[in-house]
């Protein structure tokens, strides 16, 4: 097949580019992040490494850039973009990512670069990884772009969720450390703070029941986005709708139905009293804050099939899973929410510490940047 030939060629001129960069020397106190998840740095990017700076002089890199996928983008903006990631890679004693990353995976780095995979999602309700392959076309590419290779160390936010982590990045026990990620802790601490910025923005929004929609993207089958709206417009509620920012798809709205695009779902959680998502990590985030948490699985039995799914929502949430918007809504309305279903499930997936960023950042400088190996009561290698 060509494309392996092609994918193998260019691996290999990588390669040897990154050869002439590795002759440079490594800065002991440097360490790189590197996300192409979105063209901003994460909270979770922010939180640790305003505490590496506090804790540690340090130099920080930082390299937030969605991959670009047409042709002329690939050119004449990723292969740039490679390269600078290329010097840095070879000049870091620690690399952090919060997912794959072309460069970490494929290259030939040096013995003493310490590499971190903190994932960007807190939990794994989606499969992702070698779990989501469903064609041998997909198998050959992640084989070929040697998918979640080389990481030294993945964070995962409880043995529950290490267990999916173990399939998904194709990882033994030894690689696997126990921890929280920071906006859990982020939540907590900023929860006033966004709701006054929320209001400031929206005095409308004060003293008003809040309903925030906050569903993950879908590449493909039936939206009935529209169908949630429907069921809270011209309600006593005010409406949140939190899309996916990849999600093109132009939705009909009237009163009380708002689409706060200046503000994260992270932020919006502050205002929420109620919350509806779906496969999304915002279940534990919202969970995390002991808000009445709602799944709407419209599309349930497709997509347990493609991507697929590690748990069933379905038991995790009882009574609050809905395959049908109007009957949602009828249970937010008229019925109490039982909050011990949130906090069953936020404990089970996700291990509750205090400290999260302070105790993350520690392991950083510990196990990356002295090479020291030291007992953790938070980040114990897992057995």
């Amino acid at each position: 097949m060509i494309q392996k030939y092609l994918i193998k060629v260019g691996i290999f001129l990588l390669n040897c580019s990154y050869s002439v960069f590795k002759l440079l020397p490594t800065n002991s106190n440097k360490v790189l992040f590197l996300s192409r998840q979105s063209n901003k740095p994460s909270i979770d990017f922010r939180m640790i490494v305003s505490q590496l700076e506090e804790d540690r002089d340090v130099k920080i890199v930082i390299m937030t850039k969605r991959i670009e996928k047409n042709m002329k983008d690939v050119l004449f903006k990723n292969v740039p973009l490679f390269l600078r990631q290329m010097y840095h890679l070879a000049t870091s004693k620690v690399c952090i990512v919060d997912g794959y990353n072309i460069t970490v995976s494929v290259l030939n780095h040096k013995k003493c670069l310490i590499i971190f995979q903190i994932w960007h999602s807190l939990g794994a309700v989606k499969k992702f990884g070698y779990l989501a392959l469903k064609t041998p076309y997909q198998q050959m590419i992640a084989k070929e772009l040697k998918m979640h290779k080389n990481y030294s160390y993945i964070i995962a936010p409880s043995m529950e969720i290490k267990k999916y982590f173990k399939q998904c990045f194709g990882y033994k026990e030894d690689h696997f450390l126990l921890g929280t990620l920071p906006r859990i802790e982020y939540l907590k601490t900023h929860h006033r703070v966004n709701k006054e910025k929320i209001y400031r923005k929206y005095p409308q929004f004060r003293n008003k029941k809040i309903v925030l929609y906050a569903p993950t993207f879908r590449t493909q089958g039936t939206d009935r986005t529209q169908e949630i709206i429907d069921a809270f417009q011209n309600s006593k509620y005010l409406f949140i709708l939190k899309v996916h920012p990849n999600t093109k798809t132009k939705y009909h709205v009237s009163n009380c139905v708002y689409d706060c695009r200046e503000f994260s779902t992270l932020q919006l959680l502050s205002v929420a009293d109620y919350v509806i998502t779906d496969y999304s990590g915002t279940s534990l985030e919202a969970a995390s804050l002991k808000k009445p948490v709602y799944i709407y699985g419209y599309d349930f039995e497709d997509y347990q099939k493609d991507p697929g799914m590690n748990y069933d929502l379905k038991k995790e949430f009882g009574k609050y899973f809905f395959e049908d918007a109007h009957a949602l809504y009828e249970c937010i309305a008229h019925e109490k929410y039982d909050k011990q279903v949130v906090i069953d499930y936020f404990n089970k997936y996700v291990v509750q510490t205090k400290d999260v960023t302070q105790k993350l950042v520690d392991l950083i400088i510990e196990k990356g940047l002295e090479d020291e190996e030291t007992d953790y009561r938070l980040f114990e290698k897992t057995s």
